[in-house]
């Protein structure tokens, strides 16, 4: 499913800089329908090199990209391949039961999804399925995501309080879920079909919708972590939920194609390890694991602001032009950020320094070199609004 042209590109270069854009272009690249043409126009836009241990990243993306078309081969072996979902920032998915039945979180719509391709005992599967799905865990150690292993059912449920049973009461205990999986595949149940290597199979389902408020829900999760560690870094937590909205919409098992992870979408290998050192002062790599712990990834995600802030990009007088320069910089990378004012380093911190807020806002929003870099700030900014209250 993933190209071999993937595998020969990711090992062959490490982008400069530590944004997560950079190699969700490379994923493109690899899943493009004319990836030699990608490749060149990539090439063209930027220049690359190794700065970190080569060897090791090779290894790493090699055992990455494994996982990744492994997983999505087995998926596609039992589902099709026009068939194939797969976690997102925004959509959370989890196989199940031999891949034979999965849940799918849509958060940006506020409806879950469970669906079995079991078609002999199709409400014993969803019932199972419906009740895993409810009780999953907010502990990312009992989950993964890229495997059909089950469920470690345990502690506070992922969706507590996001979704309300046929009573309208929160579901906490698998007595209250299986209730509710009795209701729903007795009054709830749909079917469709979904063509599979020319055939026509059958898919049993059921929709839930999430309460009204649910992205409310989270934002109140989280707010002690955002809270605590927006004020140990010194960053505004209005910023932080703009960020964490602008990422992941909430989703705490938050996956991009280019390999970041969690609420604020933090790469491992790049800004994983630079905010570690600088929150830990020491080194280490942050693992999926790691970065699914809620705590964990805020914390990691506002000490690398932290850095972008007053390190990075601390040359920037200015505080406003200096938090347009950051968000941008949160995506792209604090060099793309420079590059857009001028070659030199040095240059571009005088050339933002003369410049007024509102003009340093419409260069990046109108010469990054990247679209998506280009309406991350606009979407961030206007995040940002939203949470001025909390």
């Amino acid at each position: 499913m993933f190209k071999k042209l993937y595998i020969f590109i990711v090992i062959s270069i490490l982008l400069s800089g530590c944004a997560s854009s950079d190699y969700t272009q490379i994923a493109q690249i690899a899943l493009s329908k004319d990836p030699n043409a990608a490749v060149k126009s990539f090439a063209t836009r930027k220049s690359v090199k190794y700065v970190r241990n080569p060897k090791k990243f090779e290894k790493d993306i090699k055992s990455f990209v494994a996982d990744i078309e492994k997983f999505l081969n087995t998926v596609s072996k039992n589902w099709g391949k026009r068939n194939v979902k797969k976690p997102s920032r925004t959509k959370y998915v989890k196989y199940l039961q031999n891949y034979r039945s999965r849940a799918e979180i849509d958060f940006d719509r506020g409806v879950v999804t469970v669906e079995t391709l079991d078609y002999k005992t199709p409400i014993t599967s969803l019932k199972k399925a419906i009740v895993t799905t409810l009780l999953t865990p907010e502990d990312p150690r009992g989950v993964d995501l890229y495997s059909a292993k089950p469920v470690k059912i345990g502690g506070k449920p992922y969706l507590y309080q996001e979704v309300l049973d046929h009573q309208n009461k929160a579901i906490l205990y698998r007595w209250r879920a299986e209730n509710f999986a009795k209701y729903l595949t007795k009054k709830r149940l749909q079917k469709k079909y979904i063509v599979k290597n020319g055939k026509r199979i059958p898919v049993h389902f059921v929709k839930i919708r999430m309460v009204k408020d649910h992205e409310k829900v989270r934002v109140k999760k989280f707010k002690p972590f955002v809270e605590k560690f927006a004020r140990r870094y010194n960053i505004s937590k209005n910023l932080v939920y703009a960020i964490i909205k602008t990422e992941s919409d909430f989703n705490q098992y938050a996956v991009s194609s280019a390999g970041a992870f969690g609420l604020m979408q933090i790469v491992p290998k790049t800004a994983g390890i630079d905010a570690y050192k600088h929150a830990k002062k020491r080194s280490w790599t942050p693992t999926r694991q790691y970065l699914f712990n809620a705590k964990n990834n805020i914390e990691l995600g506002c000490a690398y602001l932290n850095l972008l802030n007053f390190k990075y990009l601390g040359k920037i007088r200015n505080p406003v032009s200096r938090e347009y320069c950051v968000i941008s910089a949160y995506n792209t990378g604090s060099g793309n950020v420079l590059r857009t004012f001028s070659k030199s380093r040095d240059r571009a911190f005088r050339i933002i320094n003369s410049k007024t807020p509102s003009q340093v806002y419409t260069k990046l929003k109108t010469s990054m070199p990247y679209k998506e870099a280009r309406r991350y700030l606009v979407k961030v900014l206007n995040h940002k609004k939203e949470f001025i209250r909390l």
